[in-house]
């Protein structure tokens, strides 16, 4: 009896301090009204967590164990939207995808943090409309503005944990958003500014501007993949790369330069971000920006790349980037189009390198997902018709179902043996690199004159 007494004393004194370590189950559940998909994936960082499949009633419900409490986000596609989540959480979402964010509430277990998340992405996305009027300000008097903006956000974040009790990662995520979403601004002020006052230099900017910087994390793990943070760290080191090429190598950056500025970014990067997962994404997107919009000669390229493969041979993304470098590769003026598969009203596959063989032809892409996109395109083709008679405006849908393509194409009354439809949009989209859905092709006979322009500046092209 005694050596169980003593077990047993030895058992609850031990036993308080043990920490229960076994996932928790989190519940996330919700109604889609109009969707635009069948599905709602919810992701932790770039990994799928589940998938759940839009019920009669376009309902879903997903069901998961985890110990990674913190940002997560969800996918009903083409949009997203984060969501936070922590053990135990029991979340109901409602959206309407005619106003996806505007729409967007939360009910349940964890609903204060998520709502509070939606008010301040509205909010950023109303303050962006106003401080697009104040990059013309001196620094001081912007500065202030932004200052005044972000006060707002703390305040209300202040009333918030006056009502609730919220962990402190949740806090921290809320504060970050506040942040960085400001710092945004700042960082872009000194190009912005030069635009908006018309200067032919950058404004001088006092030391306090960039106060904020002194307590940075540029290796934040819970930040990664969150937006706000990701494109701070852009703009910010694009902003450093610039003044440190200005006062190192004493020149203004033009287009003639991508390689030597870019370069700058690329060593940036390997100094100041530990983080692997952050750096290889920061360098997947140095590489990216420089082939898909500076389009450098082919010099100056293998330069870049062989400059890329010295600070990152090991990048997670260096697949996608090498195939992007040969896709563009094949994509160069007098190269004949890709023999791409493609569906013509008739229902028969035809390969996209012998349409438009004994002609000038213009091909765009379209999409019935993107009903404002396609209908802005064919006002702008009107006109382009008009602008270039000499040439064949021919269209690609993209992703749209087969007897919905062929009912739109009668709708607005589009030439059939101009129109065609992929099967495959994700082998089209990589192929013909389409990275904006105003992308053009001009070709003159089957050849590439210019496989990367845009139909609202053709004169250009």
């Amino acid at each position: 009896m005694k050596r169980f007494s003593l077990f047993l004393l030895w058992l609850i004194t031990n036993s308080c301090g043990v920490i229960d370590k076994s996932p928790a189950s989190v519940y996330f559940a919700g109604e889609i009204v109009n969707p635009t998909s069948s599905y709602v994936v919810l992701y932790k960082d770039d990994q799928i967590i589940d998938s759940a499949r839009l019920d009669k009633q376009n309902r879903f419900k997903i069901n998961f164990k985890t110990n990674s409490e913190g940002l997560y986000h969800f996918d009903h596609s083409p949009q997203f939207h984060y969501v936070y989540l922590e053990k135990g959480d029991s979340l109901t979402l409602r959206l309407n995808t005619v106003d996806f964010d505007e729409s967007m509430a939360f009910s349940g277990k964890g609903e204060e943090i998520n709502n509070f998340i939606v008010e301040l992405f509205l909010a950023n996305e109303e303050d962006e409309k106003i401080i697009d009027q104040y990059f013309q300000l001196e620094p001081k008097v912007f500065n202030e503005k932004i200052e005044s903006l972000r006060k707002e956000k703390i305040e209300q974040l202040s009333s918030l944990l006056e009502e609730v009790k919220l962990s402190d990662r949740a806090i921290a995520l809320i504060n970050a958003t506040i942040d960085y979403n400001a710092f945004i601004y700042k960082e872009k002020y000194p190009f912005y500014h030069k635009i908006a006052a018309q200067e032919e230099t950058l404004h001088n900017i006092p030391n306090n501007f960039y106060e904020y910087r002194k307590n940075l994390s540029l290796n934040n793990k819970d930040l990664i993949y969150f937006r706000p943070y990701y494109n701070f760290m852009k703009y910010h080191l694009g902003n450093l790369a610039y003044i440190q090429c200005n006062a190192k190598c004493g020149q203004e950056i033009s287009n003639t330069d991508a390689v030597h500025f870019n370069e700058h970014k690329l060593k940036l990067i390997d100094s100041l971000v530990q983080e692997k997962k952050l750096k290889d994404n920061l360098y997947r997107n140095v590489v990216i920006h420089y082939l898909l919009k500076i389009k450098d000669s082919p010099e100056n390229t293998e330069r870049f790349m062989t400059s890329f493969r010295h600070y990152n041979p090991n990048n997670s993304h260096m697949q996608e980037i090498i195939s992007l470098q040969k896709d563009i590769s094949h994509l160069q003026p007098n190269n004949k189009l890709p023999a791409v598969t493609l569906i013509n009203t008739n229902g028969n596959p035809v390969k996209l390198s012998s349409i438009a063989q004994d002609k000038l032809a213009v091909f765009y892409f379209w999409s019935d997902q993107h009903k404002t996109h396609f209908t802005n395109i064919q006002k702008q083709l009107l006109l382009l018709t008009k602008q270039y008679p000499e040439f064949t405006f021919i269209g690609i849908n993209t992703d749209t179902e087969y007897n919905e393509w062929q009912k739109t194409i009668l709708t607005y009354g589009l030439i059939k043996e101009n129109q065609f439809r992929s099967e495959n949009y994700e082998s089209l989209k990589n192929t013909l690199v389409i990275d904006h859905l105003n992308k053009g092709i001009i070709t003159n006979k089957g050849v590439i004159v210019n496989a990367f322009a845009d139909l609202y500046n053709l004169k250009n092209q």
